[in-house]
């Protein structure tokens, strides 16, 4: 069963990030956040970034990071029961589990199909997994092999853009492009692309930031949304941690990684600031890669900027 958890409109809890989610799950309508890490290091609390999106009898699962196929057994959702998946970035943080997703699905003789959405290079990243697949699997302890069908056989790639509009069921996504890379080196090639999705059903409207830093494109796809799910780090945190755990890393590359927090994730005051833009009248932070002992300091930073409910998530709530 999924552990579904209600937002209370209590602000002290929320500050600190104590409360539950605001939005309490309908039998139509669930978002549940199965891995709630930043990535790409592993941490023994928190899965790599992944999402189940339960609505109108649809199952989304919305990034695949490591260990994404056990979160949804633990959600009691089986893989069988995921039709779509949309990636936001091919980041390794967030593909990870993708080879094991497929992988399983080819081991249980798994007919039904599978679209696969994401930015430009899902395809080739899907093929290459795939082909990997086909390598392992040869030779005589290969029973899955007397079965006909090969791992790549009821995947469909759907390659998507910015402003890309289409619907899964009776939910409408749209996607926007945001600004992930705008710091790396080679981000502004047409084919480096990182993605946030808005989900409209009937009642209700979601945004998944993905990996972003401020946005106005973001904001502009949030506006009005009932429930904003946004990452979130500390530059300067993140920063002292790679400091202290490779000493040795050049200036260079450490005033380029630098960058990467700065303008390519969303700082505590900038989560509250792009919530309140947005006019979202809930906020949820995941993608999380504060310490515990920082999460009371980034509460009260996001409430100073933003006056709605807001929580930090946990692997598997239900929202």
């Amino acid at each position: 069963m999924m552990n579904v958890r209600k937002f209370t409109l209590l602000a002290s809890l929320t500050i600190v990030g104590l409360c539950g989610p605001v939005l309490a799950e309908t039998a139509e309508t669930a978002f549940i956040t199965l891995g709630t890490n930043s990535g790409p290091i592993p941490n023994s609390k928190r899965s790599e970034p992944a999402n189940l999106l339960r609505a109108g009898g649809q199952n989304i699962l919305i990034d695949v990071g490591d260990a994404a196929a056990w979160q949804l057994s633990k959600a009691g959702v089986s893989l069988r029961e995921i039709n779509n998946v949309l990636l936001s970035h091919l980041h390794f943080d967030h593909t990870g589990g993708l080879f094991a997703f497929i992988s399983q699905r080819y081991q249980m003789i798994e007919a039904s199909p599978v679209t696969i959405y994401g930015p430009p290079g899902t395809k080739a990243l899907v093929d290459s997994i795939t082909t990997g697949i086909a390598a392992a699997t040869r030779g005589g302890n290969n029973m899955r092999g007397f079965l006909q069908g090969g791992p790549a056989d009821n995947i469909n790639v759907t390659e998507i853009a910015d402003g890309a509009q289409f619907t899964i069921g009776d939910v409408r996504l749209t996607a926007a492009r945001n600004s992930h890379y705008v710091a790396t080196l080679g981000g502004d090639d047409p084919q480096a692309v990182s993605l946030a999705f808005r989900f409209d059903m009937p009642a209700r409207s979601i945004v998944y930031t993905g990996d972003t830093g401020p946005s106005e494109a973001v904001e502009k796809l949030a506006k009005g949304v009932d429930l904003l799910i946004c990452e979130i780090m500390d530059p300067e945190i993140a920063l002292k941690r790679v400091g202290a755990n490779r000493p040795g890393v050049p200036k260079q590359v450490t005033e380029m990684i630098g960058a990467h927090f700065r303008r390519e994730h969303v700082s505590p005051t900038e989560a509250g600031l792009m919530a309140t833009r947005a006019g979202a009248k809930k906020l949820v932070l995941t993608h999380n890669a504060l310490p515990d002992e920082a999460i009371g300091d980034a509460g009260k930073a996001i409430s100073q900027n933003y006056k709605g409910p807001f929580v930090f998530a946990n692997d598997l709530d239900s929202f």
